[in-house]
């Protein structure tokens, strides 16, 4: 679900309070668009799954990544009924709860 050696590099590069601040921004832009899926009021599916892949690859949540790639892919072909964003909001919501658990271990 997260590749915790990915996000203790980024961690390792950018330092604790650098990574602080890439935490609080992917927290808020991934609730934002995760409000967005949830409520079906995306105004670019695509865009929308793409920008919360990139920000999930640089983080280290992989299985997020990976649905939403596969969610991009269907909405840039014109399949946007057939992208399953309950599965995207669950593992966002997974890697979420794992990172916090993660974070203060």
């Amino acid at each position: 679900m997260i590749d915790w050696d990915r996000l203790e590099a980024l961690r390792d590069e950018v330092g604790d309070v650098a990574f602080a601040e890439i935490r609080a921004m992917f927290l808020e832009e991934a609730g934002e668009i995760m409000d967005r899926l949830g409520a079906g009021q995306s105004a670019s599916w695509e865009a929308d799954f793409h920008a919360l892949k990139s920000s999930a690859l640089n983080i280290g949540f992989t299985e997020l990544a990976n649905l939403c790639q596969a969610a991009e892919s269907r909405a840039r072909e014109g399949q946007g009924g057939a992208v399953d964003a309950p599965a995207v909001l669950s593992s966002l919501r997974a890697s979420l709860a794992a990172f916090e658990q993660g974070a203060t271990a």
